[in-house]
């Protein structure tokens, strides 16, 4: 995203929250005034006490055009400015615990939350090719670190910026209604600060935009130590995975001391400007006052409004740092909310009163990549009830295709088909609830047995978690411990075996009761005895449902109605387990490495033969 675009996009988002912002800027306006008048009354009391001191001194100009109360001694007239300058102080201060309150329940309570809300939901409705091709740690940076750089823009830039402006032009106007010539000649460097805000503007950017990808790279090194620590122990890689990370935060480290370095050289610079200015204005202002031309407390005005420009000034540098940071920023969570959803419901959807569980594939081909396709002219069908096992070696389009039904894919050509209806016209929504999908490998979350079963119907009442749990064959080991369904499942499911993850993710699958069960290899990664306890829960909740299960296992794909043979993304081979032995081909090869396998009961999965 380029810089005008990211800047509108960011004022754009700055005014979704005008009227807190605004309130904020009223206030500092507010506070702005209430200083000028304090330094304004502390230029009157030098000038009123030196009327009282020197006979012949000009008298003390008085703000507003107001008459001087004449009948005051200068003693009184000193504590009476003293005492409003302290109100004006105590005032000022007020406001702004007000604005600091304001501004922090905007950005804090508001702003973040939302932003982060806005980006993980559009995170969870991307199609899985934003994920294949975005590491976690570039996303887990976008929820966190770069909504946080977003915020700045709020706090960091358009405020203090809006306060700057404003305190600049009053400044401004005021001295040059005091003194025109001493402000041309103190303001005379201003040129050469632009120039150094340019140049600064023009090289930050990059360099954050530089930092925010080693960052990325960083955390990505941490999540995947944190994940594979199992792996890292087993082969004692603990200290090479230490200086994996060491490297990667070092990379950062560099990055940034070379950004604050230049940013601190930066401040310093702009800040040198203004003290050649002072030393302008106390010797050309010196000048003036031993003329006559101006009053001592005008001159000492002018100095402490030339200090609150300086600071302006000086605090430009942070705002064109924050705004650097904040458009590297912004361009990374504007792209995940700009991503288009590859795969969305249509306006006007089809609609069936239920689904029988009919599948049929005509001509499909499909692909990650365009060029490359995986998925090559696949035409079959399956009818409502029967149970298909999808085989085939690694790599040959297996786990794509289950993908294709409840459609976390679309094809290139050709259609996916249920009940005779292309999935792409079906409510996403629906066609999903409509299937039960059972991976390899199944997350489940860090909360409760009975939540994690429930987690596609959060409102099923227990009696439903309990049936589905006892359809896949988890009621009796849930039941052994001591909370039951309420026991609480720790990160990784540590505190389960790999037959009891699965039998859960099973029963989720079934809370729904759908008409169309894929099962991914669900018994690759278990040892002989899991799988028969897995496959006895399977058997069980393929009763009545079209049934698709992606194995390698004989003693799985002999049970089912139909094999389907894949290779290199086609269909080369269909039929029962007993046909596709008997003829040459991939399948005969398989079974022939699993000849110990071959005894193992032909049962059929549901009772067919």
């Amino acid at each position: 995203m380029n810089r005008p675009r990211a800047l509108a996009r960011l004022l754009a988002l700055t005014w979704t929250y005008r009227r807190a912002c605004l309130t904020v800027l009223g206030l500092q306006i507010l506070v702005l005034g209430l200083g000028l008048g304090g330094i304004r009354l502390a230029g009157l009391a030098v000038d009123a006490a030196r009327d009282g001191l020197e006979s012949g001194a000009p008298p003390p100009f008085w703000p507003l055009g107001l008459p001087a109360p004449g009948a005051w001694p200068a003693g009184s007239l000193l504590i009476a400015t003293g005492l409003a300058v302290l109100l004006l102080a105590a005032a000022r201060g007020l406001l702004t615990y007000a604005s600091a309150i304001v501004a922090g329940k905007l950005l804090h309570l508001r702003l973040v939350p939302e932003l982060r809300t806005r980006v993980f939901n559009r995170l969870a409705h991307l199609s899985f090719r934003f994920f294949d091709e975005n590491a976690s740690g570039s996303i887990i940076n976008r929820l966190t670190g770069d909504v946080q750089s977003v915020r700045a823009f709020v706090d960091g830039v358009v405020l203090p910026g809006a306060v700057m402006i404003l305190s600049l032009a009053v400044y401004l106007m005021y001295m040059l209604r005091t003194q025109a010539l001493l402000t041309a000649a103190c303001l005379g460097s201003t040129p050469v600060v632009w120039f150094l805000i340019w140049r600064f503007s023009r090289w930050a950017r990059p360099a954050y935009r530089a930092g925010r990808v080693l960052s990325d790279d960083m955390v990505s090194a941490m999540s995947e130590g944190i994940a594979g620590i199992q792996v890292t122990k087993v082969f004692g890689r603990e200290a090479h995975e230490l200086a994996r990370f060491r490297r990667k935060n070092r990379a950062v480290l560099d990055q940034q001391l070379d950004v604050m370095g230049r940013v601190s050289r930066f401040g310093p610079a702009v800040g040198l400007l203004g003290k050649i200015n002072l030393a302008v204005l106390l010797i050309f202002g010196g000048t003036l006052v031993a003329r006559g031309d101006m009053t001592l407390g005008d001159l000492i005005v002018f100095v402490a409004l030339l200090q609150q420009t300086g600071e302006q000034i000086g605090a430009l540098s942070g705002i064109m740092n924050t705004l650097a940071q904040s458009l590297a920023a912004a361009g990374r969570v504007f792209e995940v909310l700009d991503t288009p959803f590859l795969i969305e419901s249509p306006v006007t959807p089809a609609r069936l009163p239920q689904i029988r569980g009919e599948i049929r594939f005509e001509q499909v081909d499909f692909g990650y990549d365009g060029n490359r396709p995986i998925l090559h002219n696949l035409n079959f069908q399956i009818r409502p009830g029967r149970h298909v096992a999808i085989f085939g070696p690694t790599g040959s389009g297996k786990s794509t295709l289950l993908e294709m039904i409840p459609r976390f894919h679309d094809v290139i050509q050709g259609q996916v088909l249920v009940d005779g209806v292309d999935v792409r016209v079906f409510d996403l929504a629906t066609l999903r609830k409509s299937i039960g999908l059972v991976f390899q490998e199944n997350l489940l979350f860090r909360c409760s047995i009975a939540e994690n079963i429930a987690f596609g119907h959060p409102e099923a009442s227990l009696d439903q978690i309990e049936k589905a749990a006892r359809m896949a064959g988890a009621h009796e080991f849930i039941t052994e411990y001591p909370r039951g369904y309420d026991t609480m499942i720790e990160e990784g499911a540590a505190n389960l075996s790999g037959g009891q993850r699965q039998r859960i993710a099973i029963a989720r699958a079934l809370l729904l009761e759908p008409p169309i069960l894929l099962l991914d290899d669900p018994t690759a990664a278990v040892d002989a005895q899991t799988e028969h306890d897995v496959l006895d829960a399977i058997w069980t909740a393929m009763q009545g449902r079209t049934a698709i299960i992606v194995a390698n296992r004989l003693s799985t794909l002999r049970r089912a109605d139909e094999i389907l043979v894949l290779q290199d993304g086609r269909l080369v081979q269909r039929g029962t387990h007993e046909q596709l032995i008997a003829e040459p081909g991939a399948y005969l090869q398989a079974a022939s490495l699993q000849a110990p396998d071959v005894a193992i009961s032909d049962q059929p999965l549901g009772g067919r033969a």
